[in-house]
């Protein structure tokens, strides 16, 4: 047998797709597939082309390829059409394509040419979404890189507002005041206030914890906070809401200065006048719904305005912390807000997001989840026994919180003992169960430097004393123990700084509660 016979039978070809088949394979595909010139002109284009863009075939074959083209992709486009006239093929290119109404979406290139030809066979892939979750997950770690500073400048900043609160309030009370003073004082009191603002804005950024939530009819609320945002302004507000508006678990505090935030851009957007519409409605989200939320019943509210809207290179940015379209200085923007906005709901469970055409105002959507929880029930005020006032020890190692602590309760009709840390509030502790005369309650805060803090504290005192009455403290409103008191063995928690009234309640609430164990 010579050598050609005893060579193997050649593989069979696969059959060839007929005209029609390759006719359905273009006009099918989900992919946006066309044929197009060196020239920089389509020639052929695929119905996905359409659905996609919104242009109409005509339209895209038209006009050159660069006009649909973003501004800021055409240079590495046009390199990578250099290339490929050179024959190296495009693979994995992503650039944006205008869209018909104003929009741009991300595509995703393969595209090759033959050797000496003009023609190019190109394959794209719409990748907008892939392109917003990549840009979602880095705002969401530019968000948390803040964490730690600002949960610590927040933290030293609201020991020294509670201590100035204190202070003003005691003022107020402790002798006659002539209406000058009483004006320095309220101003000071509402400075205080305003300052505790600031810092619960940069708490948002705190890592962990979750909103002080409550259920909520968001009515009234949505309401009310569109008419302060606007209040002073010449701009019309429109609030549209559904009836049958689910109520939600929200920090209603939180949710509020979200919808502030909110109203305030679309009131600067407008300076010129016009009208703000908040709608809120009903929303279910299903399993591979466009929305970035797992599928269940929600809650949209939706603000928009007539501003100038936003172009694609300022949307694409409008959720970094550090950035803002705004003028610094007085009543100018930080940046601060749409980022605020965007951790606030996502530790609700929620999402926000911006639709902005330029020309054509801009809406922004914000998204809760509608899983209400159970209402707390309110506790009576205990009656204070003036011949024998409840003894709270107070242990804080900051010497003006410790003052002002001890100046306020006793005024509150309480006696009071002092602490700089845990190892000596166990001590103290100790003493005063061994003379027969325990304390009523302890307020420990959480941070303590160099010295036992709150959490250790308690697990301690709880060992000698299991019902022991507890508050905790902290300037730290994202720490486990001020979101969940009752996990390690606190009653109640306070946030600083705190009113002489939240603290009167507080130890209202603690003390009307009956003690689980023998004293």
């Amino acid at each position: 047998m010579d050598a050609l016979t005893s060579l193997p039978d050649p593989a069979p070809r696969p059959p060839s797709l007929s005209e029609t088949e390759m006719d359905r394979l273009f006009n099918f595909s989900l992919d946006l597939i066309c044929i197009a010139g060196l020239d920089g002109y389509f020639r052929l284009v695929n119905p996905s082309w359409t659905r996609v863009l919104g242009w109409s075939r005509e339209e895209l074959l038209a006009r050159p390829i660069t006009d649909f083209m973003h501004p800021d992709d055409r240079e590495s486009t046009l390199d990578a059409r250099c290339g490929l006239a050179r024959g190296m093929p495009v693979r994995g290119l992503e650039n944006r394509y205008l869209c018909k109404d104003g929009s741009y979406r991300w595509l995703s290139w393969q595209s090759s040419i033959e050797p000496g030809a003009d023609t190019i066979f190109a394959f794209a892939r719409d990748v907008t979404q892939r392109r917003q979750a990549d840009t979602e997950r880095f705002v969401l770690g530019k968000i948390e890189s803040t964490a730690v500073l600002a949960a610590g400048i927040a933290h030293d900043f609201n020991n020294l507002l509670a201590a100035l609160l204190l202070n003003v309030e005691m003022a107020g009370i402790v002798g006659p005041l002539n209406p000058i003073q009483k004006q320095h004082l309220r101003q000071a009191r509402d400075a205080v206030q305003a300052a505790k603002s600031l810092t619960q804005q940069l708490l948002v950024f705190a890592d962990g914890g979750d909103p002080a939530r409550a259920v909520t009819d968001l009515k009234a609320l949505l309401r009310e906070s569109l008419d302060a945002a606007l209040d002073g302004s010449d701009l019309v507000g429109e609030c549209v809401l559904a009836p049958d508006l689910r109520a939600t678990a929200i920090d209603a505090a939180q949710i509020g200065q979200v919808i502030r935030n909110v109203v305030l851009n679309a009131r600067e957007s407008m300076p010129g006048g016009g009208t703000v519409r908040l709608r809120a409605e009903n929303l279910t989200v299903v399993p591979a719904s466009a929305f970035h939320l797992p599928a269940g019943d929600y809650l949209r509210i939706s603000v928009s305005d007539e501003g100038a809207g936003m172009t694609p290179d300022t949307l694409a940015r409008i959720f970094d912390p550090y950035f803002s379209t705004k003028q610094r200085g007085p009543q100018k923007g930080m940046g601060l807000g749409l980022a605020i906005c965007h951790s606030i709901l996502q530790k609700h469970g929620g999402a926000i997001t911006v639709d902005s055409t330029p020309g054509r105002g801009t809406t922004v959507h914000c998204h809760l989840p509608a899983h209400p929880l159970p209402r707390p029930e309110a506790l009576q005020s205990p009656h204070l026994d003036a011949a024998h006032p409840p003894r709270i020890l107070v242990m804080d190692d900051e010497a003006s919180v410790r003052e002002i602590m001890s100046q306020t309760l006793l005024q509150l009709g309480y006696a009071v003992t002092l602490a700089h840390h845990g190892d000596e509030a166990l001590a103290l502790h100790d003493l005063a169960r061994a003379d027969g005369a325990p304390y009523a309650a302890v307020m420990l805060d959480l941070t303590v430097r160099d010295g036992m803090g709150g959490a250790d504290a308690l697990r301690a005192l709880r060992a000698r004393d299991p019902g022991l009455r507890a508050i905790s403290m902290t300037g730290y409103a994202h720490e486990d123990q001020a979101q969940d008191p009752t996990g390690p063995g606190f009653d109640f928690a306070l946030a600083k700084p705190f009113s002489m009234e939240s603290l009167r309640a507080a130890l209202d609430e603690v003390l009307s509660a009956p003690r689980p164990f023998p004293a």
